[in-house]
């Protein structure tokens, strides 16, 4: 069962040496200004136009991600153009991304009590880069573990970024806690044996994130801030 509580996230966080943070949600509502919606649209007609017949499925979700996951199913060609499509698209959301309250302020904590910090995400280099540049926040992070293959199948929840980043970061697994608001990413911190922090920013993902098996459960960023002061 995960926990909660300054004192618990107080005594997780005085052992952690580096900080782990999803992109889309523990640092930035992403799509706030370019919805989801219309990025998985768009996407839809893209494989349409080039011939591709899409499933049920695909033809009603609003995760961009699903989409792309689809287009492994049908041609390397299709799956690259998807991949090109919804990197130009993130980084056209991560112009008008909303950041998350206190993140800037989480980073400046733990860069002050000596942590290493790495971005782990999905979605793509590109728009993370846009993103921090945006927000002048890129000295404050020392590795981005992306998207960048036009393999589905190595987004999380496969541990493959996660070990990409403790690889880069020189990082100890057991000292290092990733902060996550999806199932993916707890799910791919339990297989990297790095400790996860459920980030319940929405109803409902409190239940979900425990569910899959999340060690702490955080509703703000300000919990964690006030458990490194």
């Amino acid at each position: 069962m995960a926990l909660s509580g300054v004192d618990t996230v107080r005594a997780v966080l005085s052992k952690t040496q580096c900080l782990l943070l999803d992109f889309d949600g523990p640092i930035c509502d992403i799509f706030a200004g370019l919805s989801a919606a219309t990025v998985a649209a768009n996407l839809r007609a893209t494989l349409e136009a080039a011939g591709a017949s899409l499933s049920p499925q695909v033809r009603s979700t609003d995760d961009p991600l699903e989409v792309f996951r689809f287009s492994a199913s049908l041609s390397d060609d299709l799956t690259h153009l998807t991949l090109r499509t919804l990197t130009e698209l993130e980084v056209k959301a991560a112009a008008t991304a909303r950041s998350t309250p206190g993140v800037a302020d989480l980073m400046e904590c733990a860069r002050d009590k000596g942590m290493t910090i790495g971005i782990v995400t999905n979605n793509s280099g590109a728009a993370v880069a846009t993103f921090l540049d945006r927000k002048r926040l890129a000295d404050r992070v020392d590795y981005v573990s992306a998207r960048s293959a036009a393999d589905p199948s190595l987004m999380k929840p496969n541990p493959h970024l996660l070990n990409q980043a403790l690889i880069r970061l020189n990082a100890d697994p057991s000292v290092t806690l990733l902060v996550g608001d999806s199932t993916t990413d707890i799910e791919a911190s339990k297989l990297a044996g790095v400790f996860a922090i459920g980030y319940a920013n929405r109803p409902g993902k409190a239940e979900r994130l425990t569910e899959a098996g999340a060690d702490l459960i955080v509703t703000s960023m300000e919990e964690l801030i006030a458990s490194l002061a």
